[in-house]
């Protein structure tokens, strides 16, 4: 058992310092021991799980090659010039609504100096609203309709009587409230600009320009590509027509299925197959429609960072399905004895796991199945999903954290001495307590 978990805790330990890479091949490296050498059960990889991350990542990689998320960008852009001083609350909530449309927390990379201009015009300081964003876009995948996380959760929870409606129910509005919360105490959060004296040394070094306040005229921007609200609109219509699926059952097709004794059993189309057939041709009709080519698609950044996401759910709940099942008995009866002191613990756990293995999906993948069998019941654990967006503590040190500290030119939006203490870790902590406190109390409501 010792040497499981030390097999189990390397990957980990060397992806802090080689990145997702790493933890996927070293968890194939610490497969190959237990299967080979210790002669243990492989688990099974959730080939459903990864089907919908590359079903999401193409039918988003295509909108972006059509010009499609620019043009939801301009949109976003002009809404927040036109309100500058309500940048610190609307900067947010345009992360939080594209990240549900889309399924991708991506989106705020374009969003970023938006908000960055809009906020340093009205002499806000910027840390306020990108270190927010950073924090909702990731709280933004749970409620997201065609978010691989959603449809994951979905996937294992549908036997115990889990549908979309319930889920989407509970973290609709509890993400939604949470961003709203999280980013009206942010809007209070570090001194003013007029007295921050890095952003008053660097504007008194002509290091930074002083504040625009004609900024809320964009900039002379290129054309969009033809067509491009055209993806936008066959995109949308795909979420629409996922969630209505997933929404009325009757809607999919049921197939008799013949079991081994003989007797015939209805069997409705799961939304784990029918997602990504949705997402699948979504793409497809993107790419005739608005005439994008395979090499516009596959040149966009998102599909190396949807391989990985793949990849790592083809890894890391290997590894730790292989451990579970040799353990099963003990787990379910760790994590019931857990539940029974608090059932708040399952929060702490996806927290710490998601922040260790930096994957939401992954996470989830490794943690519901010993909950379900150590016995907390599925509404509890969707007002918990929140949790999962521990997976953003290391963020100043993800791209898109680099891109806020880079972006803010007045130095307010800091990385932090020790890695997980700058500018990223309040608004994450709150979003993830406003979120986790909202969800329980939603989830009785609903389930």
């Amino acid at each position: 058992m010792i040497v499981q978990i030390l097999l189990f805790i390397a990957p980990l330990a060397i992806s802090v310092r080689y990145g997702p890479m790493a933890l996927i091949g070293c968890s194939a490296v610490s497969v190959f021991i237990m299967v080979e050498i210790m002669r243990m059960e492989p688990a099974s990889p959730p080939l459903s799980a990864v089907f919908i991350i590359l079903s999401v990542i193409c039918a988003t990689a295509a909108l972006t090659a059509a010009g499609g998320m620019e043009w939801l960008v301009r949109l976003a852009g002009k809404a927040m010039r036109s309100h500058p001083r309500s940048i610190p609350v609307v900067g947010p909530l345009f992360v939080w609504l594209f990240t549900v449309m889309s399924g991708t927390g991506n989106i705020t990379f374009a969003l970023v100096p938006i908000m960055y201009e809009v906020s340093y015009a009205a002499k806000i300081r910027p840390e306020r609203i990108l270190g927010t964003a950073v924090a909702v876009c990731q709280l933004a995948l749970m409620a997201s309709p065609v978010a691989a996380v959603t449809y994951v959760f979905l996937t294992l929870t549908e036997p115990e009587g889990n549908t979309l409606l319930k889920t989407l129910a509970v973290t609709i509005p509890a993400s939604l409230i949470s961003t709203v919360l999280t980013s009206m105490v942010m809007s209070r959060y570090g001194k003013d600009l007029a007295d921050d004296p890095e952003y008053q040394r660097r504007l008194a070094a002509g290091e930074i320009e002083p504040p625009n306040t004609d900024a809320d005229a964009a900039e002379d921007l290129p054309p969009l590509r033809d067509r491009a609200p055209w993806s936008a609109f066959i995109f949308l219509g795909g979420v629409i027509c996922g969630c209505i699926l997933g929404f009325f059952e009757p809607l999919r097709p049921t197939n008799q299925v013949v079991q081994a004794d003989g007797s015939v059993l209805d069997h409705t189309v799961s939304m784990a197959f029918m997602i990504p057939i949705t997402m699948f041709a979504v793409a497809g009709l993107i790419m005739i429609v608005c005439r994008v080519t395979t090499q516009d698609v596959i040149g966009q950044p998102i599909i190396g960072t949807g391989l990985i996401a793949a990849l790592l759910l083809a890894s890391v709940p290997v590894l730790a399905g292989t451990i579970l099942n040799a353990h099963m008995d003990q787990v379910a009866s760790f994590v019931g004895s857990a539940i029974g002191v608090s059932v708040a613990l399952f929060a702490l756990i996806l927290f710490l796991l998601a922040s260790l293995i930096q994957s939401q999906v992954a996470s989830l993948t490794m943690l519901v199945p010993a909950a379900l069998a150590g016995g907390l019941a599925v509404g509890p654990m969707t007002g918990m999903l929140g949790a999962a967006s521990g997976n953003n503590l290391l963020a100043s040190m993800s791209g898109l954290g680099q891109a806020c500290i880079l972006t803010d030119k007045t130095g307010s939006t800091k990385q932090g001495s020790i890695l997980i203490n700058g500018s990223f870790l309040l608004p994450m902590l709150l979003g993830s307590v406003f979120a986790i406190a909202l969800g329980l109390g939603i989830q009785a409501l609903v389930y």
